[in-house]
């Protein structure tokens, strides 16, 4: 049977309200709840990004995005997972056709986890590599069944190389190593390996990747599958930033209309300076969202510049952008929400623990990617190994 975009976004929005009302203990688990795993298998949105060959929707870029934004926006932790779980089914064309068929032989999704921070020990033998290390931040590490990780190898003449490598999760070790101050809920634990043997075919090319033509990308016809890899990576988690916004300013919207001073006793909704943050707060959330749907349109127009480094530099730094104005934001929010507002039970400092985490990663960090830009613009040298 057959499903259309909307018709699985209305499954997702079936599932918000309990996404929402497991926001909290999936913090407290650290992980996404085993339900939630279940639910999003069985609701069919982890096979969104999957090639039709393999028994997946490929559906758009954007229609993934929809997903995400609607689930973070009651949970950004889950939404967050969900988002990297939907775009293992991409991220795997980077490698052979020979891996992609034996992940995808029994469903048409993947519970994968991974980072690009390299290995340090990599080492060529016959028939492929053995790999040893430990890597962090593998979002959704508790529930993934194959781990990428990034590594020096050689290229076809023999020259080094970055790779990619995909390793089933019996040859990978989860640290329970997941303790920090926001986005608590991925289950982004260290992980590592022990000389595990990963044959040639389950191997990569990571710089190939980074212009979008890695053989394994090139085996599909949708130009989807031929984006850059940094620009799809920002098209993953953009969403959950912009879903987390407005999920605090609908938040923000409950809270003030119920919030009574203690002292005072008098109604939050009736200040001034009350009307004035809520008004902002919901004009920050309707500019994310336009932002967010111009950088899809950008992400997705055939344009011959787009495998170039500079404009890969702008793609990213347009994702920094959305996630500052967010972030600031949501700080804002804060300074009106009162003492109760900070209750655990409250979802407002959730999001706002879960917005300044994510405007500190790598891809979204606003100063790094500021700088870049500013460096290409004056013609001085760039050094990003994710450009």
């Amino acid at each position: 049977m057959t499903i259309t975009p909307n018709e699985l976004l209305n499954r997702v929005r079936d599932l918000v309200p309990a996404i929402a009302e497991r926001a909290q203990k999936t913090e407290e688990n650290r992980a996404p709840l085993d339900e939630t795993i279940t639910d999003l298998i069985e609701s069919g949105v982890l096979a969104t990004l999957t090639p039709k060959q393999y028994g997946g929707l490929e559906f758009g870029l954007d229609v993934a995005a929809d997903i995400v934004r609607t689930l973070s926006a009651a949970c950004p932790s889950t939404g967050w997972v969900t988002s990297f779980y939907i775009g293992a089914a991409w991220r795997l064309n980077i490698f052979t056709e020979q891996a992609q068929r034996e992940v995808f032989a029994d469903k048409p999704y993947t519970l994968t986890a991974g980072t690009a921070a390299p290995l340090k020990q990599v080492e060529q033998v016959d028939g492929g590599y053995r790999i040893t290390g430990q890597t962090a931040w593998n979002s959704g590490s508790v529930h993934a069944e194959w781990f990428t990780f990034a590594g020096l190898g050689t290229d076809e003449s023999g020259n080094p190389a970055p790779l990619w490598f995909l390793v089933p999760r019996s040859d990978v070790k989860i640290l329970d190593t997941w303790y920090i101050f926001g986005m608590s809920g991925t289950g982004s634990n260290d992980v590592s390996v022990d000389n595990v043997f990963v044959p040639a075919y389950r191997t990569g090319p990571f710089a190939l990747a980074l212009a979008g033509k890695a053989p394994g990308q090139l085996l599909h016809d949708n130009p989807m599958y031929h984006l850059p890899f940094l620009p799809f990576a920002m098209a993953e988690v953009t969403p959950v930033v912009v879903g987390a916004m407005r999920g605090a300013a609908e938040a923000f919207v409950e809270r003030t209309k119920a919030r009574q001073g203690t002292l005072s006793q008098e109604k939050a909704s009736g200040k001034q300076a009350a009307q004035m943050r809520l008004g902002r707060a919901l004009a920050a959330a309707d500019t994310a969202e336009t932002l967010l749907h111009s950088f899809f349109e950008r992400l997705t127009s055939e344009r011959p510049e787009r495998a170039e480094p500079f404009d890969r530099a702008e793609m990213k730094l347009k994702a920094a952008f959305i996630t500052d104005l967010c972030r600031n934001s949501l700080n804002d929010i804060v300074r009106g929400i009162g003492g109760d507002g900070f209750r655990t039970s409250s979802p407002i400092q959730r999001f706002h623990r879960d917005l300044n985490v994510l405007g500190v990663h790598a891809f979204l960090d606003i100063d790094t990617a500021a700088e870049t830009m500013g460096r290409f613009t004056l013609d001085l040298p760039v050094s990003d190994p994710l450009l």
